[in-house]
């Protein structure tokens, strides 16, 4: 009888336990899907950038430019946002007689990328009034090295390429907040793009 009573016991005990566990079940458990801190670009307005360089713009005011300090190319520029790690390249070369090659080089540069790339938009830039013609690349993509690139050129004498990069590895589903905030600055710079002549 003692025995009896024991086993009684231990089979409620049991039965108390796995009904514990079946309540706790309810819905089956969904993991949370990966986040990231929400970036914000700051309020900003635009500078007018307007020097001895060949061609002028108007940029971000919470970026920075600096010459880039290339031997043999003292208009190349960079743009840097340092709140997100990011930097605008422009590279400047005048043409000689080989703008089909630019051409070729600036679309051979940003496909590149294809590899990683979901997928590459491209919108023309044309001002016929300022003499700015070019392309914009979008390249999506999570491990993308350089989502936006782009070029202007007059096909006669000047030809400018740029490239954003980020100074860390890419992962472009976090960043896009940051990246669609300074492509609306690209955008604007193309938009207010113009030529000058060299002051010797």
């Amino acid at each position: 009888m003692h025995r009896n009573n024991k086993v009684f016991w231990l089979l409620g005990l049991l039965l108390i336990q796995i009904s514990l566990l079946l309540s706790a079940c309810g819905d089956d458990a969904i993991p949370k899907p990966r986040a990231y801190f929400r970036i914000d670009i700051p309020e900003h307005e635009y500078i007018s950038f307007d020097t001895n360089y060949p061609y002028s713009f108007e940029y971000a005011d919470y970026s920075i430019l600096s010459n880039a300090q290339r031997e043999n190319h003292p208009y190349w520029l960079n743009i840097d946002y340092p709140d997100f790690k990011a930097r605008i390249y422009l590279s400047y070369n005048h043409i000689e007689g080989n703008v089909q090659q630019m051409l070729e080089d600036a679309h051979e540069l940003a496909y590149k990328h294809i590899a990683v790339a979901n997928d590459i938009q491209q919108d023309l830039i044309i001002n016929p009034e300022r003499k700015v013609y070019g392309m914009i690349y979008q390249i999506k993509g999570v491990k993308v090295a350089s989502p936006i690139n782009f070029f202007v050129t007059d096909s006669l004498q000047h030809f400018v390429r740029g490239s954003l990069y980020f100074s860390m590895t890419p992962q472009n589903d976090s960043l896009k907040p940051v990246i669609e905030g300074i492509e609306k600055d690209i955008r604007h710079l193309l938009k207010s793009f113009q030529w000058k002549e060299i002051e010797n």
